[in-house]
C-alpha cells in the first residue's frame, strides 16, 4: 500500500539524516540535518495519525461495495426469475393458442 511505502521511506530518510548529523563536524550540516529530521518527524506523525482515517475510509468503501454487490446480485436474480415467468406465460399462451386451432 502507498501509505506503508511512505512511512517506510520517511523512516529511512530520518535514519540517514540522523547518521549524517551525528557524523558531521560542521555546525551548519548538523543544524540542517536536525531541521530535516524535524520535518521527517512531522511527516511521519501526519502519516501515522491520518493512517487511521484512511483505513477507516477504505473499510467504509469496501462495506458499501459489498452491499452494492449483494443488491446487484439480488436484482439480477429477480430479473432472471421475472424473465423465466414471462417465458413460461408466453409458452402457455402459445400452447393454448395452438390447442384452440386443433
Amino acid at each position: 500500500m502507498e501509505y506503508e511505502r511512505c512511512v517506510t521511506g520517511m523512516k529511512g530518510n530520518l535514519k540517514h539524516v540522523l547518521e549524517i548529523g551525528g557524523s558531521s563536524a560542521d555546525p551548519k550540516t548538523i543544524m540542517q540535518a536536525r531541521a530535516f529530521a524535524n520535518d521527517c518527524y512531522k511527516h511521519i506523525m501526519d502519516l501515522t495519525t491520518n493512517g487511521v482515517v484512511v483505513t477507516d475510509a477504505i473499510k467504509y468503501v469496501q462495506g458499501k461495495m459489498d452491499h452494492l454487490n449483494k443488491v446487484e446480485k439480488k436484482i439480477l436474480q429477480d430479473i432472471k426469475e421475472d424473465k423465466e415467468e414471462v417465458v413460461e406465460e408466453y409458452s402457455s399462451a402459445l400452447e393454448m393458442k395452438d390447442y384452440g386451432k386443433k
